[in-house]
């Protein structure tokens, strides 16, 4: 039996003219008329292969198969209205593992936070986390990843995602930097210096360089790392210049006795986002994740708060 043929309403009519044992009944309970009703009999006789409801005396009685539906039918009703209904979730019942792409900063400075609250409400949540790239985007789409909080100009129209931040650069330069004394950099002395840059987590280089090359101008890069505490631990012990975005530079300048300036021109605003692809948005614990992140990215002191915008 092909289950495309069947008119799957039926089996509310089946479900109410087992337990009423009367078609006028039946057709009371479901309000449509008598006539629609015994239509409705006929077509399941004719399906099932079964009188199902048979007269004996004054009353209608059921068949031994019908005896047998009647216990089947009840479960199979609600199974199926749990099933178009929305997914109710408990995060304490939850049993399941996230994979999250993120930044070493948003590891080091947001997460610890974020974590606790989650594994609070969500004890049987596993979370993995992962030193995002932008080549995880085919992760996102192909479910390796379920989640990243990373740097992104643009967001693909297959991916879901809210802007969490968005910041313009600063300069970094150790104290006793000989360019602090001439008042610099300016944009002459920065595209003559030394510079190291930060490979992990996202392309943070792209933009500079970009506005650097319309001004016929060029950095200098002797020192590639791919963590953001690397790269502030050499630029405190070398003349090296590490350009930064203003609110991350600005939060761990003092660690590292540090001195910010501002970049001697201007630059696109870099964006932070956190994305999601879209068979997931609708998932109720995937939703509880991410408020949970978004919440944590959202507040933190260590974050650059973005005006009004969400993609999702």
């Amino acid at each position: 039996m092909e289950l495309s043929r069947i008119n799957l309403n039926l089996l509310t009519a089946l479900h109410q003219l087992l337990r009423c044992r009367s078609v006028s009944q039946a057709a009371r309970a479901l309000f449509v008329t008598q006539p629609a009703m015994s239509r409705n009999l006929a077509q399941l006789r004719t399906l099932l292969g079964d009188p199902l409801l048979i007269r004996v005396g004054n009353s209608m009685q059921l068949t031994p198969r019908a005896e047998v539906l009647s216990s089947q039918i009840a479960p199979l009703l609600l199974n199926i209205e749990n099933l178009l209904m929305p997914e109710q979730f408990d995060p304490a019942l939850f049993r399941g593992r996230f994979n999250i792409a993120i930044t070493d900063y948003t590891s080091e400075h947001i997460l610890p936070v974020l974590v606790e609250d989650l594994c609070r409400a969500a004890p049987g949540l596993q979370l993995h986390f992962h030193l995002w790239e932008p080549a995880m985007i085919t992760d996102l789409r192909e479910g390796r990843m379920d989640l990243a909080a990373c740097i992104l100009d643009q967001v693909p129209d297959d991916i879901h995602g809210r802007q969490v931040g968005e910041d313009t650069f600063s300069c970094l330069l150790r104290d006793g930097h000989p360019l602090l004394d001439q008042g610099g950099p300016d944009l002459e002395q920065y595209s003559g210096a030394d510079h190291i840059s930060i490979s992990g987590g996202g392309d943070k280089n792209q933009a500079l360089d970009s506005a650097l090359a319309t001004l016929g101008q060029l950095r200098r890069v002797r020192i590639t790392v791919p963590f953001f505490h690397s790269a502030l631990a050499f630029c405190a012990s070398s003349d090296c210049i590490l350009t930064l975005p203003t609110h991350m530079a600005d939060n761990l300048r003092e660690r590292y006795a540090l001195a910010l300036r501002p970049l001697p021109f201007n630059v696109e605003q870099v964006r932070y986002s956190l994305i999601w692809h879209q068979r997931q948005q609708h998932d109720a614990a995937h939703r509880f994740v991410r408020e949970r992140f978004y919440d944590a990215l959202e507040k933190s002191r260590f974050s650059k708060p973005a005006p009004g915008h969400n993609t999702e």
